[in-house]
């Protein structure tokens, strides 16, 4: 669903998204044994929970493990992942392998509760992790549509923006994007093909994203305990020309944020 005359549309990664982010590589076959090795695990499991029930033990506990043994060939770490870390609040697509070293980001999917990259946990503490919540994110997303209708949308009504492909100028629209951990709002303008970027993008996000790179220092250097963080991404001729600098300076104060420039 697109965003559409002040509609707007959050939008989710994609499978293909999420096959950017391998779950193993070369050095890691040994940590990793893929499907079959998640299904022994789970096999051994189910037989050693039948050694050790008394006899007469109550039939719903044999069904159980009867369908826990029957879908172990169609479970792995990577389907639990996909359903229960991949919109975690304490999910990352990547990882700073050391702390502080901002300039060397991991691309592989990280746990930030358990302070592990996925790889290094196995199936069952995976699956039975019960700290996943999307309070953070839903968070984010409200205060991004907020800034969007209540802030950006009235300040820039009178603003254009031009599209040197269509030698043309429209009027300011924005589309909302949830990514990991923050959220973004892309600058554009609508036309009969869809959503046009204009190159401007403002993200929200509330825990250093390490999908910024070396930029994660930057944001790092501004940013107080606690606080959510306004990161503008576009160049300053980008800026300049839609003369939003105080714009956006003004609703990070409004709104209790902290903000920086890259």
């Amino acid at each position: 669903m697109d965003r559409r005359r002040g509609i707007t549309t959050f939008l989710y990664p994609t499978d293909a998204w999420w096959k950017e982010f391998p779950m193993k590589d070369g050095g890691d076959e040994k940590n990793s044994r893929g499907v079959e090795g998640d299904r022994d695990e789970l096999l051994f499991a189910v037989k050693a929970a039948e050694q050790s029930l008394p006899t007469g033990f109550s039939h719903d506990v044999g069904e159980i493990l009867g369908f826990v043994e029957g879908m172990a060939p169609f479970l792995n770490k990577e389907t639990l992942i996909q359903i229960k870390c991949f919109r975690c609040d304490n999910f990352s697509p990547s990882f700073f392998p050391g702390e502080g070293e901002y300039g060397v980001v991991e691309s592989r999917p990280y746990c930030h509760a358990k302070e592990q990259p996925l790889y290094h946990l196995n199936l069952f503490t995976i699956a039975k992790c019960a700290e996943y919540s999307r309070e953070a994110q839903t968070i984010l997303m409200e205060m991004a549509a907020s800034v969007v209708e209540e802030d950006l949308r009235p300040a820039l009504a009178g603003k254009k923006l031009y599209d040197r492909n269509a030698f043309a100028s429209y009027d300011v629209d924005y589309r909302t994007i949830l990514e990991g951990g923050r959220v973004c709002i892309e600058f554009g303008h609508q036309v009969e093909g869809g959503f046009i970027e204009s190159g401007i993008t403002v993200c929200i996000l509330s825990r250093i994203d390490p999908g910024l790179g070396e930029d994660s220092a930057k944001i790092k250097a501004v940013q107080t305990y606690g606080r959510p963080v306004m990161v503008v991404l576009a160049s300053r001729q980008g800026r300049r020309q839609m003369d939003i600098d105080e714009v956006l300076i003004g609703i990070a104060e409004k709104r209790g944020m902290d903000i920086v420039f890259l």
